[in-house]
């Protein structure tokens, strides 16, 4: 039992690369990503201990840095495509992507309420302000199915 003990204090690449695949059959279980930057991490300190003669607690400790590095770098990723992905497409909420839209109104809006044209169709539309037929308006905001408009003053 002692030779193989010997055997695996000899070759640290051999643990770490073996950690590293077990790591990552775990993520292809469904960690949800947190085996996964473990588990590159095992695998390039078993690369580099294949390469050069370092100590356990020196691997060890490279294993902890890459596995913190790389986590902290996806995590950076993460929250800078998040915050990049815009309001208008979030699920369920497609009527989001038209505030902004300049259209025109297609029924006067009188008492607050009448119909804009958004391309082949037309909307229920509310403003604060009576508008004519024609008359060229922004949406700004969106109540179920119905639009909230502003004028635009030309």
């Amino acid at each position: 039992m002692s030779d193989f003990l010997m055997v695996i204090y000899d070759s640290p690449h051999w643990i770490f690369i073996a950690l590293g695949g077990l790591l990552l059959i775990a993520e292809l279980l469904g960690t949800g990503g947190y085996a996964l930057w473990s588990g590159i991490a095992a695998i390039v300190v078993g690369f580099i201990a294949w390469i050069l003669p370092l100590s356990w607690p020196v691997l060890w400790i490279l294993f902890s840095i890459f596995t913190l590095t790389s986590a902290y770098i996806w995590w950076v990723v993460l929250k800078k495509r998040d915050h990049n992905k815009s309001r208008k497409n979030q699920i369920n909420q497609p009527q989001q992507e038209l505030i902004g839209i300049k259209t025109v109104v297609t029924d006067a809006i009188i008492n607050g309420s009448g119909r804009v044209k958004i391309k082949d169709g037309t909307w229920s539309a509310r403003c604060d302000k009576d508008l004519d037929v024609g008359q060229s308006v922004e949406v700004i905001s969106i109540d179920g199915l119905t639009l909230h408009v502003k004028p635009l003053n030309h």
